[in-house]
């Protein structure tokens, strides 16, 4: 497992399982990135296309996969949250929908300003899960981010069980395709005392997770924010698939 401690917060945070979905370019960008390609789950072109924005197929399809490897344990979805981090949402419907507007095809009335939170809908209504639905949205969103809003619900006892996740869905300029990536972890609040000399552990200081931190990089290409929430969950990967195997 991955524990994470939060200055402040009482108890830690348990990822207790995770999958990484990438589309064959973030794939390989990721392992570029020392990720092995053995963690990550590829999706195909085809699997992202269709009526919803690839953002939202892509938080569904991980979700699908989170459940087939660990389904829920508890029996209320109600106690159940997801909180997703996004840095460019549903950018394609938003779009396509803002060009619809601009034609004269679309009244100004039927505009929604929440297109991210689509994102974390899709991704909840795969994991049965009725309680908040949280999108962190912007350049700067991270997993980490994510992370310390479940950590909040699941210290006040408002949850019982987080999933947090990281998505991301960079499209070609014709936007009829692009590249993508879906980090989501099922998160655990535990009273116990935790060492950080344990395997696995990572403290954070909230303070410290929305900050800036250096330039965005090149338009249109994988940013630090998306490695590192490949990176959170890597070794509860690589542990679950070293037991698997024995």
């Amino acid at each position: 497992m991955t524990t994470v401690l939060f200055h402040g917060l009482r108890g830690a945070f348990r990822l207790r399982t995770a999958v990484v979905l990438a589309t064959p370019g973030f794939r390989a960008e990721l392992a570029r990135d020392h990720i092995p390609e053995g963690l990550v789950t590829e999706v195909a072109p085809q699997d992202v296309r269709g009526k919803q924005d690839p953002a939202s197929l892509l938080g569904a399809l991980a979700a699908r996969e989170l459940t087939a490897a660990a389904p829920a344990d508890d029996t209320d979805p109600f106690t159940r949250g997801v909180f997703v981090s996004t840095r460019r949402g549903n950018q394609r419907s938003v779009k396509a929908f803002a060009g619809a507007l601009a034609a004269g095809r679309r009244s100004p009335s039927t505009f929604s300003v929440a297109g991210y939170n689509i994102v974390a809908q899709s991704t909840a209504r795969e994991l049965a899960a009725r309680g908040p639905s949280v999108v962190l949205a912007g350049q700067r969103a991270t997993l980490d981010g994510a992370l310390f809003l479940a950590a909040l619900r699941l210290g006040s006892g408002a949850i019982g069980t987080g999933y947090v996740g990281h998505v991301t869905w960079l499209p070609d300029p014709g936007l009829r395709g692009g590249e993508g990536l879906a980090v989501l972890a099922a998160v655990d609040h535990v009273d116990s005392a935790v060492s950080v000399s344990e395997q696995h552990v990572v403290a954070l200081a909230p303070a410290d997770l929305y900050g800036p931190r250096g330039p965005h990089g090149q338009a249109g290409a994988p940013a630090a924010e998306d490695f590192a929430a490949a990176h959170r969950v890597a070794p509860l990967l690589a542990d679950s698939r070293t037991v698997a195997a024995r």
